[in-house]
């Protein structure tokens, strides 16, 4: 009788499930699940920062043109939340930034992390739109070469803190989880 009633139940609905069950796959692969970078990583010891370049506005940047200044170099996926919420946040303390001689450089992962999604400039555009025409702010793509250099575990939202003196200060993720160490970073740095 129960397995009448099971049968009777489950031949109409059979298709149904079976379409919801082929779609588990898909969907588990469609979902981006990139590792976020580490926040408490030791702080490089005398490190010099490897030369490298990126793409902004077309054009091919040196990290060399922003010697003499503080940089994050922040490396970002345009899909990934945090990454979003870290630009808020820095839009939220634009006044402190303004005051500094800091250079934000935000760059999308190289292949984007190796999920789609949209472009950094109308990432920055519908995230932080007020950064877009900031001085301290180049937005851009990370090339092969550089996120070999600066991201070879290929973490989502990892940013790498450089001295004046070239030397990377510190590592971590997630700034808006973390801003207190660029902030001190910030504050630790002589002004130009």
């Amino acid at each position: 009788m129960i397995k009448r009633l099971m049968l009777n139940y489950l031949l109409p609905h059979r298709m149904t499930l079976l379409a919801g069950l082929m779609t588990l796959p898909a969907m588990a692969l469609a979902s981006p699940s990139g590792v976020m970078g580490p926040k408490n990583v030791p702080s490089p010891t005398d490190q010099a920062a490897p030369p490298a370049s990126f793409i902004s506005n077309g054009k091919t940047v040196a990290l060399e043109a922003f010697k003499g200044h503080p940089v994050m170099l922040w490396q970002v996926a345009t899909w990934c939340g945090s990454c979003r919420a870290g630009l808020r946040t820095f839009a939220h303390e634009k006044a402190l930034i303004d005051k500094s001689d800091i250079r934000v450089i935000v760059l999308r992962d190289y292949k984007n992390g190796g999920y789609p999604g949209i472009g950094i400039t109308k990432f920055a555009e519908q995230t932080a739109p007020s950064l877009m025409r900031d001085p301290h702010f180049v937005f851009g793509d990370d090339t092969k070469a550089l996120y070999a250099l600066y991201n070879p575990h290929h973490y989502v939202d990892v940013y790498d803190l450089i001295g004046t003196d070239n030397k990377i200060q510190a590592v971590s993720s997630t700034p808006s989880a973390t801003f207190g160490k660029i902030k001190a970073f910030i504050a630790s740095e002589p002004k130009s």
